[in-house]
């Protein structure tokens, strides 16, 4: 969902160019002095609420040698952002967070996309503080962020996959837990009580006891993706919690190809409290390599802390898979 070609550096004090960073904004797990790779958003206008709702990971760096009370908003024509108080971050440390329904805009219609595809920019505005009421501003730090809307159901896309489960069967996902201090009662199949096409979703859901620490659950298919130009996937996932028996939270939703990471939402902590976001549908839009052969991997990190009777369940649902070409 976050990506970003371009990022600019702009300061309450004047440096030079060569001057080390003071502050910084990432969107990737790569540790500086690396750069930090070239992202884009990816988003189809189909059955897209209106209006459209944007929110991101982020990952922020203080390289100044004080601590610094850090603030996100950011601009774009035609988009609502929120302003976010990060708080205090220490001299030399690094944070994620993930700032969800963090922008709007309307929903581009179907001929503001034309044969399909439009893209547009906006900024990210990371600032840094000296002080917890925000007033006296240090640094900041902007990044321009390419956002490139598709409509899938415009012709000049061809519908290659479409995996909607309305057959009644799992149409050969499949799952595998990755990580678990003990073994999961997990149910996997189709279900009615969340879809997007009726009647059903793919169903994956888990539960555990006394146990804790991480269960990592993957969901998976392979795929061939046709020798077109431009290949997308379009990824449409609800999550939510069933139980009220200890405590257990989505911590980490990544999206790959093979071991290729291509959105993650999160970072896993071990301690209580959500951030992937709950109880609504997530739609996530990738690009993909033509003529390829891969695993399409769909992977929660989620912390359960024990208690003892049947535990709470996190239920995932997945409607509506489409892999789309020009």
């Amino acid at each position: 969902m976050e990506q970003a070609p371009q990022e600019i550096l702009t300061e309450a004090h004047t440096t030079r160019e060569c001057d080390k960073l003071s502050i910084e904004l990432r969107l990737s797990d790569i540790d500086p002095p690396l750069p930090d790779p070239t992202r884009t958003i990816y988003r189809d206008i189909v059955n897209l609420p209106n209006p459209a709702k944007l929110g991101l990971t982020i990952r922020y760096f203080n390289h100044d040698d004080v601590g610094l009370y850090f603030q996100i908003t950011g601009s774009g024509t035609g988009y609502t952002f929120g302003t976010v108080n990060l708080g205090l971050l220490g001299s030399g440390a690094d944070a994620y967070v993930n700032l969800d329904e963090f922008a709007s805009r309307a929903r581009p219609s179907a001929s503001d996309l034309p044969n399909g595809e439009m893209e547009e920019n906006i900024t990210l505005i990371l600032k840094a503080y000296t002080d917890s009421g925000y007033t006296n501003l240090k640094w900041t730090f902007e990044r321009v962020v390419t956002v490139h809307w598709i409509n899938s159901a415009d012709p000049a896309f061809t519908v290659d996959v479409l995996n909607n489960f309305d057959d009644g069967t799992v149409q050969d996902w499949a799952y595998v837990v990755e990580a678990y201090p003990a073994t999961p009662v997990t149910t996997f199949g189709v279900a009615t009580d969340y879809v997007l096409s009726a009647p059903y979703s793919l169903r994956l859901d888990g539960s555990w006891s006394a146990y804790t620490g991480e269960f990592r659950y993957r969901l998976y298919k392979s795929f061939t993706t046709p020798n077109k130009s431009k290949v997308f996937a379009i990824i449409d996932l609800r999550f939510w919690k069933s139980g009220t028996v200890g405590v257990s939270n989505f911590k980490e939703l990544r999206i790959q190809r093979d071991d290729t990471i291509l959105v993650k939402i999160g970072n896993y902590v071990a301690a209580a409290g959500d951030i992937v976001p709950e109880g609504k549908w997530l739609r996530f839009v990738v690009p993909l390599p033509p003529n390829t052969t891969l695993e399409f991997r769909i992977i929660t990190r989620d912390y359960y802390q024990g208690a003892s009777g049947a535990g709470q369940q996190l239920c995932r649902r997945l409607d509506d898979f489409k892999i789309i070409s020009k």
